[in-house]
Formats: structure tokens, sequence, C-alpha cells
């Protein structure tokens, strides 16, 4: 099978997993046979971008959760299953291998400004519970980045984070993983799109010029 095709029927899988496998350590162990399987070997960088991606993504989550701007049914630790402890790792990664882009070369001018649009975004999820500013003040964020960086592989990153998000998101709160409250169309709000949108143009701006630095460091 292409290898393409392989890293495309991750999302099928994982969200099969996410929403019908019984019990949070079931789907874990399934979630990381899967990946294993379908990633097969990681470089350096690639094990750096999963354990980074993991790690500040559950303490995004946990001060998220505390915000009450959603949560999950049947959390384990820190507000989340255990299995979340390791979703954003994944998301980046297949991202990663699916776009297969190269790292933007980027002036220090435009490094100084993705980094401080990624902590805007950062700041905005760990501080608004009103999802309506959520949504506007992200909204903001990721309209100014689009004005600043819009290759075309920028809106490659951008738009299939969105669609990724879709997916899991409404998986999730339609098989009853999480819930957001208000009521939101369909379960999900729409600065979701804002949230997966921003990651998707950080992956590319911030995180993959990062990881190249470190493969050339290792390659010397």
């Amino acid at each position: 099978m292409h290898p393409r095709l392989v890293l495309l029927l991750q999302v099928p899988a994982s969200l099969l997993i996410v929403a019908a496998f019984p019990g949070n350590w079931a789907k874990l162990a399934a979630l990381l046979v899967l990946w294993a399987l379908t990633f097969r070997a990681l470089t350096k960088p690639e094990w750096i971008l999963y354990a980074a991606a993991c790690c500040f993504f559950s303490v995004m989550n946990t001060l998220s959760l505390r915000q009450g701007i959603f949560a999950f049914t049947a959390p384990d630790a820190l507000g989340m299953p255990v299995y979340e402890f390791f979703m954003w790792g994944f998301y980046l990664l297949h991202v990663k291998r699916v776009l297969n882009g190269a790292a933007p070369q980027g002036t220090l001018r435009q490094t100084g400004l993705v980094w401080m649009l990624a902590l805007l975004y950062a700041g905005a999820f760990a501080a608004l519970a009103n999802p309506n500013i959520l949504l506007a003040a992200t909204s903001v964020l990721l309209v100014v980045g689009l004005l600043l960086f819009h290759e075309r592989l920028d809106l490659a990153y951008v738009g299939y984070m969105v669609l990724l998000g879709a997916a899991f998101e409404y998986t999730g709160v339609l098989s009853d993983q999480w819930a957001y409250p208000g009521h939101p169309p369909g379960g999900v709000p729409l600065w979701f799109v804002t949230l997966w949108g921003g990651v998707g143009l950080f992956l590319r701006r911030l995180v993959l010029p990062l990881l190249s630095r470190e493969s050339q460091v290792s390659l010397s």
C-alpha cells in the first residue's frame, strides 16, 4: 500500500478507536499500536515534535478545562482521559508527514512576529472563557497571521489542520467523548476553526524551522 494512503487511513482508524473502543486505556493502547504500525520509524526531530506537542497541549488543555470552555465526559487525570495526553503529538506528526512541506526560510523579523502571534494565541485559549470573545480574538490573530504568511503551503497546513480538527471534534462530541457548554450548533463552537487553523500555521512557520535546525545539528 502507498505510504501516503497509509497515513491518510490513520485518520478514520483513529476516529473509530476514539469513538467506539470501550475504556480510555483500551483507546490509548489501540491508538499507540495503530500509530506505531503506520508511522513506522521516526526521526529524532519527529520524536522531539511528538513529545513537545504532547507536553505543550496537555498544559494548554488543562488551562482551557479550568476555564470551562470544554469538558471530557470520562476524565482520568487533570480533567482529561489518558489517551488525550498523546493525541496532539499524533495530530502534528500526521500533518507533517502527509503534507511533507519544506520548512520556510523566514527573516529574523518574521520569526519574531510568529513567536508573538503564537504567544497571543496560547494566551487567548488559556485565559478567555467566553466562546464569542475567544472566537473574535483568535479570528483576528489568524487573519493577521495569514496576511503576514500566505504561501501556498501556509494555506495547505491551515486548511488540512482545520479539516483534521473538524473530523476529530465532531466525532468526539457526537460519540460523547467531550462536550462544549452552551449547546453550539452541531455541538462544536466555531472557534475550533481558529484553534486548529492557527496550529497548522504555527506548525509550518514556527515548528518546522526549529525541527529543520535540529536535523542540521544532528547531521553535523
